[in-house]
């Protein structure tokens, strides 16, 4: 065979196979291949080392959230501090080999073949007396050309055999080049103001948190992370605003009830991890067989708490088989302030689930659910107990002898307005009341007690669906208990009103409204102003009756006879003041509409400061 022509088949030989008996002691020095005409990859890499923590040593995972395979490695380990090798690697599979890279010291790893590898494990062990902290230095090569270098395990801390794993992965990054040894400086990881927790979500693991779209500016009140390495499914959980408990549940749809739970919870500054179950509203501990969940790092720092738990990829509870490989889930994540004696209190912080199921292993965004339907519910509340519940109870307290003189269509005004006119805000009331109630009904699944704006509104609710069919049923003008419907129907209708007002405040504070706190000052100028409104009202009142010699307008309860004719002579005339009620009405009217109108923007577009900021930039940018 010709020379030139012997030359380029041993090239060509030398580019397929790349080493394939893994890399030489002289890649120890930086990590990187001798791949003639190849340069290494500059986008997020697919793989990971993954370290738990034994006695005395390190188990290693090398793997792909993603499942890729690799058909080439290296890996070792160094103090952060020094760059020196640190520790021996033990118990290699098959397809890896050690590599010296202090001569007589196996204190690299290296592969032996080219055939494609997942998951491959083995061990490191510490040196007997050694205290510092590691981090393990990896290359994977996915084929000759595609490969990966520097990429980090987390940080690992060891005190005389004993090793601690950090919380959270080191941010994974790009060979950078530097002068020997290859190591990165801890202050290079990432910038003190950035959080490890979201390093590679939605690449290389599964993330979710609440708000929603928090994942994106990094700034959840709680999130939840999945790890899959082969057959091992990993959860990162953490959650600030002084959380006593983060939590997990694995549901088949995006509301609670009948949901796998994991909980870490604060209890006296340790954290602790439990298992339950939510049938219904309800969250009762519930242990799974031994080993089926574990602990294995956890922390809390300021006001944040964080832990990362291993959870079997089968198990079973109450009935229930939850498949992590095979069946997509739903994700619902927690958090709230406050701990039972045997559980967790309600989830005050946050809570929200994900809009579809998918597999655990399948990497990628997870939108958080939509709130549609509570926004709606929000805004029919509100336009009933803000707006029309107002209107109408403030014509049939005070507005019984206006508009008499005036004819419309040959009947007086008071005939055709009052009672028309009154009727229609109140059974329009009805009608968004009891629509808001079924919608939420829809929207939770079932009934729910668990809040004071739960309980408020269910009451509230109920009062408003019999106001009408008490009003069927009154008895008529003249009638011996005509007076006692008036004061019930006068009373069930402000008992309701009261309680709505209770319910829309403690609305407020409700994580899923996501209104600001400000709101609270808006809902109390309107109390005031409603209560002004009356004050007043009732004074006009009273000096109506002192200059008429009659009670008519001031008293709401009084009788009327069949044909209409008030009981007193004087009141087939408007009251004294008439034009002075008219003009408050018209006020009390705009202003109603105003308020009613500002809150149901609020409670549609929440969180407004967000919608707001949003709206700014585009005009600014504009």
């Amino acid at each position: 065979m010709p020379k030139p022509l012997l030359f380029l088949v041993i090239g060509l030989l030398v580019k397929v196979l790349g080493l394939p008996n893994g890399a030489p002691p002289r890649t120890c020095f930086d990590l990187t291949p001798r791949h003639e005409n190849t340069s290494p990859q500059s986008s997020y890499p697919p793989y990971q080392v993954l370290p738990a923590a034994g006695q005395g040593r390190v188990r290693l995972i090398l793997g792909s959230p993603e499942g890729l395979a690799y058909q080439g490695f290296m890996i070792l380990a160094r103090d952060i501090d020094t760059g020196e090798y640190v520790g021996e690697f033990i118990n290699l599979p098959e397809s890896a080999k050690i590599v010296e890279c202090t001569q007589g010291v196996k204190n690299g790893v290296t592969h032996t073949n080219k055939n494609q590898k997942h998951n491959l494990e083995f061990d490191w062990e510490a040196p007997v007396n050694y205290e510092g902290t590691i981090i393990f230095n990896s290359t994977f090569a996915q084929d000759y050309y595609t490969y990966w270098i520097g990429v980090e395990s987390p940080k690992v801390t060891v005190d005389k055999r004993s090793i601690t794993v950090s919380t959270s992965s080191t941010p994974i990054t790009p060979f950078r080049t530097t002068t020997p040894p290859y190591y990165s400086p801890t202050a290079s990881y990432a910038p003190k103001d950035e959080d490890p927790f979201y390093t590679g979500c939605h690449t290389t693991k599964n993330c979710f948190g609440a708000p929603a779209d928090c994942i994106k500016t990094k700034d959840c009140i709680a999130a939840v992370a999945v790890i899959v390495q082969g057959d091992e499914y990993h959860f990162e959980m953490q959650a600030r605003k002084g959380a006593k408990f983060v939590a997990v549940g694995l549901s088949d749809d995006k509301n609670m009830g009948e949901d796998s739970v994991v909980e870490c919870t604060n209890e006296n500054g340790e954290i602790a991890l439990h298992t339950s179950w939510n049938s219904g509203k309800r969250n009762t501990r519930y242990r799974l067989s031994e080993g089926a969940v574990e602990l294995e790092s956890a922390t809390i720092k300021n006001d944040m708490i964080y832990c990362k738990f291993r959870r079997d990829k089968r198990t079973s509870i109450q009935g229930h088989t939850y498949d992590l490989v095979n069946t997509p889930y739903h994700l619902l994540v927690a958090a709230g302030t406050d701990l039972r004696p045997n559980g967790v209190e309600f989830h005050d912080l946050i809570y929200l689930g994900t809009s579809t199921s998918k597999k655990l292993s399948d990497v990628g965004e997870w939108t958080a659910a939509s709130d549609l339907l509570i926004r709606l519910h929000g805004a029919l509340m509100l336009a009933s107990w803000i707006g029309t519940a107002s209107i109408g109870m403030l014509l049939a307290r005070y507005y019984r002898q206006t508009w008499v003189n005036s004819q419309l269509c040959g009947k007086d005004h008071w005939f055709v307005f009052f009672p028309k006119w009154h009727r229609f805000f109140m059974v329009f009331t009805w009608s968004m009341t009891i629509a808001a109630f079924v919608i939420i009904f829809v929207e939770l699944g079932t009934w729910s007690s668990e809040t004071i704006h739960a309980s408020v509104g269910l009451t509230t609710t109920i009062l408003c669906f019999i106001q009408p069919f008490m009003a069927a049923m009154r008895p008529h003008p003249g009638a011996p208990r005509r007076v006692l419907f008036n004061w019930a129907h006068w009373f069930v209708g402000n008992v309701a009103k009261i309680c709505a007002l209770i319910a829309l405040f403690f609305a407020v504070r409700l994580n899923k409204a996501k209104l600001p706190d400000w709101v609270d000052w808006i809902l109390t100028a309107f109390v005031i102003f409603h209560v002004l409104t009356h004050l007043i009202l009732t004074f006009l009142g009273c000096a109506s009756d002192r200059q008429a010699s009659q009670r008519v307008n001031s008293f709401p309860m009084k009788d009327m006879h069949s044909r209409g004719s008030m009981v007193h002579p004087d009141a087939r005339r408007d009251a004294p003041h008439s034009g002075m009620r008219k003009f408050i009405f018209g006020v009390y009217f705009v202003v109603i509409v105003v308020f009613a109108a500002v809150l149901i923007v609020i409670t549609v577009l929440a969180p407004i400061e967000e919608t707001w900021a949003t709206f700014t930039n585009t005009i600014s940018n504009y």
